[in-house]
C-alpha cells in the first residue's frame, strides 16, 4: 500500500502529470479498454490521490486524449528515427520506418492498442474528430513523405494512396499476431517486404 507521505511526494511539483499520463497508459494497455479505465484506478497506479489527478486533467476524456497524443509522439519517433539511421536512400529509409512500425507495435503491444483501440470510446468524446486534428496525423505524414520520396514523379496523390494501403498492411500484420497469436502466421519481415511490394511497383518505368 502506497504510504500517505509517499503519496503526497509523488503528488508534488510538475513531475505528477508525467507519472498520471504512464499510470494511464500503462492501464489502458492492460485493460484494453477506455470505458473500463477509472480516474480512481490511474490514481491508485500513480501513488496518489484522484483530487491530485484532477489537479491536472479535469476528466478522463482529457487523459485519455493526453495519452493517445503522447503514444503517437513516441511511436512517431520511433519510426522517423528508424528512417534517418537508414541512410539517404529513399527506398531503404521506407523499408526501415516499416520495420520500426511492426517492431514498435509487437514489442509493445498493449501501448499499440492503445493508439487503435482507446478510440473506439468516440472519436469526438476524446477531442479526436477531424483528420487534421488527430494524433496520428503527423505519424500518417511521415509515412507519405516517405513513400513520396520513393516515386519517381513524387505524386503527392499516388503517394497517399500506397501511404494509406501500406498502413493497413502494417497494422494487419502487428494487429493480427496480437489477437491471434496462435495462428501460424509468415515471418514478419516477408511480410513487411511483401507490403512493400505496392511502392516498388510504382516506382518502377512504365510501358
Amino acid at each position: 500500500m502506497t504510504s500517505p507521505s509517499s503519496r503526497r511526494r509523488r503528488g508534488a511539483g510538475h513531475e505528477l502529470r508525467a507519472v498520471v499520463v504512464g499510470a494511464a497508459t500503462d492501464l489502458l494497455a492492460q485493460l484494453g479498454d477506455v470505458q473500463a479505465l477509472t480516474m480512481r484506478a490511474v490514481a491508485a497506479a500513480a501513488g496518489v490521490t484522484p483530487p491530485s489527478v484532477y489537479r491536472h486533467f479535469p476528466d478522463k476524456e482529457t487523459l485519455v486524449r493526453t495519452v493517445i497524443e503522447e503514444r503517437f509522439d513516441a511511436f512517431t519517433h520511433d519510426v522517423t528515427a528508424a528512417a534517418e539511421s537508414a541512410g539517404e536512400h529513399p527506398t531503404a529509409r521506407l523499408q526501415a520506418m516499416a520495420r520500426a512500425y511492426v517492431r514498435s507495435g509487437l514489442e509493445r503491444p498493449g501501448h499499440y492498442r492503445v493508439l487503435f483501440s482507446a478510440t473506439n470510446a468516440g472519436p469526438a468524446a476524446l477531442g479526436l474528430a477531424g483528420r487534421a486534428e488527430h494524433p496520428g496525423a503527423r505519424s500518417f505524414g511521415a509515412l507519405v513523405e516517405a513513400v513520396t520520396a520513393c516515386l519517381p514523379a513524387r505524386r503527392v496523390d499516388t503517394a497517399v494512396l500506397l501511404a494509406t494501403e501500406l498502413w493497413a498492411s502494417l497494422h494487419g500484420i502487428v494487429d493480427l499476431r496480437i489477437t491471434k497469436p496462435e495462428m501460424p502466421w509468415p515471418d514478419a519481415i516477408e511480410l513487411i517486404d511483401a507490403a512493400l511490394s505496392a511502392v516498388r511497383a510504382a516506382m518502377e518505368p512504365g510501358p
